[in-house]
């Protein structure tokens, strides 16, 4: 069965994870262009460098990518909403208005965000990367809308293997003793 990009995301609002990055900033133009009567799009960003998130989304916004929405669609840009956060603190490091108003609003969560250094230190990319995506599904189990989640994997999920189905492997050991 086929569904069209605006049926599925038609009237629902996102939780979006990895947003500043490049696939994250291109998956914000799609669905702002593509879906007209999407809610809005709850963007998790950190302060960094001594920018706020709402200082980061206005700069993320200036990119050339957004240039037709400006110009088209202007108004779409205000469903982007910043939500202070850090992947790698409990509860996303989000405040406690945030995780109520993602718990009651948010029906679809995409979550992108990873540390995509290849020689990053095994503690570094195992926090973001895996116990980042634990917090996610966390939340996740808490969010009454919920109807779907979106996981994109960085390039070393499942390297091991000469083709990469659509299916959940199991794990080479038990997670509890990776950690």
């Amino acid at each position: 069965m086929a569904f069209r990009v605006g049926e599925v995301y038609a009237g629902s609002s996102v939780f979006l994870t990895g947003g500043t990055g490049f696939l994250g900033k291109v998956v914000i133009e799609k669905l702002l262009w593509s879906v007209d009567d999407i809610g809005n799009i709850y963007m998790l960003i950190r302060p960094q460098k001594g920018k706020s998130p709402e200082e980061r989304l206005q700069t993320l916004l200036k990119d050339p990518l957004y240039e037709r929405l400006h110009k088209h669609k202007p108004k779409a840009l205000k469903k982007l909403i910043p939500v202070a956060g850090e992947m790698m603190q409990e509860n996303l490091g989000m405040s406690h208005h945030d995780l109520n108003l993602l718990c009651n609003e948010v029906s679809i969560v995409i979550h992108s965000a990873a540390t995509v250094k290849f020689d990053e230190q095994l503690r570094i990319a195992t926090e973001m990367n895996v116990l980042g995506t634990s917090r996610i599904i966390a939340l996740c189990h808490r969010m009454a809308k919920l109807k779907s989640i979106v996981h994109v994997s960085t390039a070393y999920a499942n390297c091991d293997r000469p083709e990469t189905e659509e299916k959940i492997y199991p794990p080479p050991i038990p997670p509890q003793q990776f950690f």
